[in-house]
């Protein structure tokens, strides 16, 4: 569905700052874009949305340059959720998630009974039904996170992209939103990609990993092979140490010390 080859993007002080980028996400993978802060993760996020027009380099949608793509049919086929997002004075929450329905309406401005439904249910998979009829300027940073996050389930994008969606909720909700990208990607045939500071979510809730560091690419692939303390320890300038949980095959990465410049620890 997305198709990223040698993309390379720079700000004016820093134009070789991101790239070389090959990557292709398919229909029922959840990708993690993990890495420091300043590594270039939302930069790239940005990129797969076309809200930053790469400085050489290549990206498809479902084969088609994206930048060809006209605005109405990326918003029917891509749902970008930033880091930041609004929180309207006007609209309550079901306004909010009925917005994304906006690009598949056909005629006129006014939602159908179908677009209701979808809304409804996307607001039930991300439990914020129950505050439907409340302002989103009244809800907490987590509650309207998920709210938001209900819109972009309601838009039905091929492609949902996703800027740090767990940064403001607690522990119960950021297990169900994870669950519900690895849902979204395997049950609904999605492709998911997400940006986080969380890899043991990524590792546990995510079929591939994008690794990060000052703008590069130090590893891709499934998270056993790309998050592990090996891999880890060089880019976050920690030591880490790695368990498993009981008899299940989920695996945790925790740090243990901080790495000095020579490599050593304290």
């Amino acid at each position: 569905m997305l198709q990223l080859d040698d993309v390379r993007f720079g700000f004016k002080s820093r134009p070789d700052f991101l790239g070389p980028v090959s990557l292709s996400v398919c229909p029922g993978e959840c990708w993690a874009i993990v890495g420091p802060n300043g590594a270039g993760k939302s930069t790239l996020l940005r990129l797969m949305a076309g809200l930053h027009k790469p400085r050489s380099g290549r990206i498809s949608l479902d084969g088609v340059k994206l930048s060809r793509v006209g605005v109405r049919g990326r918003a029917k086929r891509v749902a970008f959720m930033p880091q930041a997002t609004s929180q309207s004075h006007d609209f309550n929450a079901r306004e909010l998630v009925l917005m994304g329905r906006f690009p598949h309406r056909s005629l006129g401005l006014f939602e159908s009974a179908g677009d209701v439904a979808i809304a409804e249910r996307a607001m039930t998979r991300t439990e914020t039904l129950c505050f439907a009829d409340r302002l989103v300027a009244t809800l907490s940073g987590g509650e309207a996170q998920r709210v938001h996050l209900a819109a972009a389930l309601a838009q039905e994008p091929g492609l949902l992209l996703l800027d740090e969606p767990t940064a403001s909720l607690d522990l119960q909700h950021q297990i169900s939103i994870f669950s519900i990208l690895k849902e979204t990607a395997s049950r609904d045939d999605r492709a998911v990609v997400v940006v986080t500071h969380d890899v043991n979510l990524a590792a546990n809730y995510c079929t591939h990993v994008l690794l990060l560091h000052e703008g590069k690419v130090v590893a891709s692939g499934a998270p056993a092979e790309v998050l592990s303390p090996e891999r880890l320890e060089p880019v976050y300038g920690v030591k880490l140490a790695e368990a498993r949980v009981g008899d299940t095959e989920q695996r945790w990465v925790f740090p243990v010390s901080k790495r000095d410049a020579d490599g050593g620890t304290s």
